[in-house]
């Protein structure tokens, strides 16, 4: 991977990029996965996908990198843990900055979210894909 242009949340663009790539090339995979910046500003309220003066400007910012969807990649009798269903499927968590744990908690709220409408979009998107470009599998 080559990185252009680097306007902010370059490891978030990366992964997903990288992501995309796989699926693209037909390399099968269990799921997507999908990432996502939030930045907590000095107010405490959480900006998502900041550009680089933005993350810059910030006192701490989590990249969150989420599957797809939970129920893709774990067994069903998997999904409760001690009796309580499992909401979040996290699969990697990087932060900078100092922040509180509600602070943290509130970023991953909102990072699930969002990663839940990218990963609509990114799903609708490839599958547009896929059946017009069987060459590349053969």
């Amino acid at each position: 991977m080559q990185v252009v242009n680097d306007d902010g949340a370059l490891l978030v663009c990366a992964i997903n990029a990288a992501c995309a790539a796989l699926v693209d090339a037909g390399i099968p995979l269990k799921h997507l996965a999908v990432a996502i910046c939030c930045c907590l500003a000095e107010g405490g309220y959480v900006i998502l996908d900041p550009t680089k003066l933005e993350e810059q400007k910030m006192r701490g910012f989590v990249y969150l990198v989420f599957p797809n969807s939970v129920y893709s990649v774990l067994p069903k009798e998997s999904l409760f843990v001690k009796g309580e269903p499992m909401e979040h499927g996290l699969i990697t968590s990087v932060t900078n900055g100092v922040m509180s744990v509600e602070e943290y908690l509130k970023c991953l709220e909102r990072g699930q979210a969002a990663s839940a409408k990218l990963s609509d979009f990114l799903r609708r998107n490839l599958q547009l894909q896929l059946p017009n470009d069987l060459s590349k599998s053969g």
